[in-house]
């Protein structure tokens, strides 16, 4: 994002839009609020400008009344003003629940966009610096702020509205009036833009210590994380760290708020210029015998009022722009599309076979990396193959896997699937064929069977194959000692719930995994936290049930991949081996090298 395009320093004519945009949301999440909304506006306004002139009416009898004891029309008057505060009060109360029902409705629809978007990014944009600070900027913040946001900006249409109703009515004796008293309002609006725009500046230009600061808030939140705290005599470390970058945050704001305000404080001096000019040219008029006195207090009040309406719309102008600033971030990243998508003819995958994988002279750098992690590299992995990847760090066997799985696009070459270049297939139909497990897999805290069941949330639960996926996982057992049984929620900090092991997570996702019943199988690491014993009866339900489905299996235990139908060994991004187990051993090449290293551990 370059300077001119930052939130902190959008044009005038772009705040106007998005203000619009948000009215336009309003209306079509809740249309019938709106209305009430504008009714009330109706009658508030209307009772208003009715009070101040039957007000004036009044007074203007009693004053009357004094010389000539004469006070026809005063309870005519008198009744007219409490119809107009009935209406007042009503309009203000359905003015009031509108705004409250589009508020709340705006922090569901904020949340559900938001989320939506976060599912819809490309997988390389969460690592992406701008985007990220992008999300973090938003995320903080945009449960209340937008709708906070819907919720003045349905203030200024009020205030706006009230502002032309009033004018109307002061211009009839003086069109002048009403721009002399903006005159003196308008640096009060610059100078509170000014400000809400210093106020952001510094909230956009720290990014990055924001998320160091998210990040150690959610480490102190949690148990297993404050495990390790607390042993390696961390926390007043951490404490300290985040207390200083509160500190640093906020002060620097504190700072930029007071010398700001003082420049606030006088421009709100010379607004009452603005008024008292209004004010003395009525005088002048009324001792001129040009208005009578009820049309001098009617004058006078509309006068003031007028001012408070001007007052109060570039109070809520002001107040709005930082609001503004973060929506144009909101809006920027719900409106942003992602790259990866599929094509206007893409093809979906057809046919019940487990898939044929080639990858044919596939090069590929992650973003913003001058070099390769693959070069030329061709691979074919057939129907039904169990295939195992193995090599050091780095070698780029989980790269690998999210080409596979499209979350990137190689540089050059292609991925074909049964013969179609993965580019070309429509993506849900290439994951509806796909079950995997990643070494950071998910835990929700959500219970047992929901846990396993979201694994193909797409279809209606399969009781049977829940079941069976749970033996072929071996937390059957586990299930069975819970007292809520499949109901159990995997969270201790919900009341009944429980806090598995990190192997019996593990196996929680394994059984997720087996529940899509899928045609191909990838598993990265999918047994790093599972003893010995439980990995191999795992293994064995998977080479023994998935015959006939490709498998795909990155593990650094060999007495996992040795049972595969072929291993292929990864260095530096280049296939260096291929074979089955004994036939690497045999060739004394890297996979030995890497084999008997591992051996040497267990001896």
């Amino acid at each position: 994002m370059n300077k001119r395009d930052e939130p902190s320093s959008i044009p005038l004519m772009r705040r106007v839009k998005l203000a619009l945009r948000m009215l336009k949301i309003s209306y079509s999440i809740k249309p019938m609020a709106m209305v009430v909304f504008f009714i009330g506006a109706v009658f508030e306004i209307g009772g208003f400008i009715t009070s101040i002139f039957a007000s004036a009416k009044i007074v203007s009898i009693l004053a009357s009344y004094i010389t000539s004891g004469n006070s026809n029309g005063v309870w005519f008057w008198l009744a007219v003003d409490v119809f107009s505060a009935l209406l007042i009060a009503l309009g203000f109360q359905a003015m009031e629940y509108a705004k409250r029902i589009i508020y709340f409705e705006f922090v569901q629809w904020s949340t559900s966009k938001f989320m939506l978007a976060l599912c819809e990014f490309d997988i390389a944009d969460f690592y992406e610096k701008n985007r990220r600070n992008q999300i973090n900027k938003v995320v903080d913040a945009f449960t209340w702020k937008l709708a906070d946001l819907a919720y003045a900006n349905l203030d200024l249409l009020y205030a706006l509205l009230r502002f032309v109703a009033i004018a109307t009515v002061v211009s009839q004796i003086a069109w002048w009036m009403v721009p002399v008293i903006a005159l003196f309002l308008i640096p009060t609006l610059f100078a509170e833009a000014k400000l809400a725009k210093m106020m952001w500046f510094v909230w956009d230009q720290k990014g990055d210590e924001r998320h160091i600061f998210w990040g150690l808030k959610w480490i102190l939140q949690r148990p297993k994380n404050q495990m390790e705290l607390r042993a390696s005599q961390a926390s007043q470390y951490v404490l300290n760290k985040v207390d200083h970058m509160t500190r640093e945050f906020y002060g620097e704001q504190k700072d930029k708020y007071k010398k700001a305000s003082q420049m606030v404080a006088l421009t709100k001096a010379l607004e009452v210029f603005g008024t008292l000019a209004g004010s003395i040219f009525l005088i002048k008029q009324l001792l001129a015998h040009a208005i009578n006195l009820d049309k001098y207090f009617f004058l006078s009040t509309a006068l003031i009022r007028v001012g408070g309406s001007l007052n109060n719309i570039f109070g809520t102008l002001s107040r709005m722009q930082e609001s503004l600033i973060f929506a144009e971030s909101y809006f920027q990243l719900i409106d942003s599309k992602p790259k990866i998508i599929n094509t206007a003819n893409s093809k979906p995958l057809t046919g019940e076979s487990s898939p044929d994988i080639v990858f044919k002279n596939v090069s590929f750098a992650y973003p913003d990396q001058k070099t390769n992690v693959f070069t030329d590299l061709n691979l074919h992995i057939k129907s039904g193959e169990h295939i195992a990847l193995v090599g050091e760090n780095g070698s780029g066997k989980s790269t690998l896997i999210k080409l596979l799985l499209r979350f990137y696009k190689p540089t050059n070459g292609q991925i074909l699937i049964d013969g179609i270049d993965l580019q070309d297939i429509s993506i849900e139909t290439w994951y509806e064929r796909i079950a995997t497990l990643f070494q950071e897999f998910n835990s929700y805290p959500l219970s047992i069977k929901e846990n396993v069941e979201i694994g193909r949330s797409d279809q209606k639960l399969n009781e049977e194959q829940l079941n069976r996926s749970a033996r072929f996982a071996e937390i059957d057992k586990m299930i069975s000692e819970y007292e809520h049984g499949w109901n159990t929620v995997l969270d201790s900090s919900f009341k009944k719930g429980v806090e598995p092991s990190g192997g019996q997570w593990q196996r929680v996702a394994i059984a997720r995994t087996f529940y899509r019943n899928a045609k191909m199988l990838i598993l990265d690491e999918p047994t790093s936290a599972i003893d010995a014993k439980a990995e191999y009866d795992i293994f064995n339900n998977i080479f023994k049930n998935y015959r006939g489905r490709t498998t795909l299996i990155v593990s650094h235990r060999f007495s996992t991949v040795r049972r595969a139908d072929r291993i292929i060994v990864l260095d530096k991004g280049k296939i260096v081996e291929e074979g089955n187990h004994q036939e690497l051993i045999n060739n004394a090449k890297l996979y030995a090298e890497l084999f008997n290293k591992q051996a040497e551990g267990y001896n």
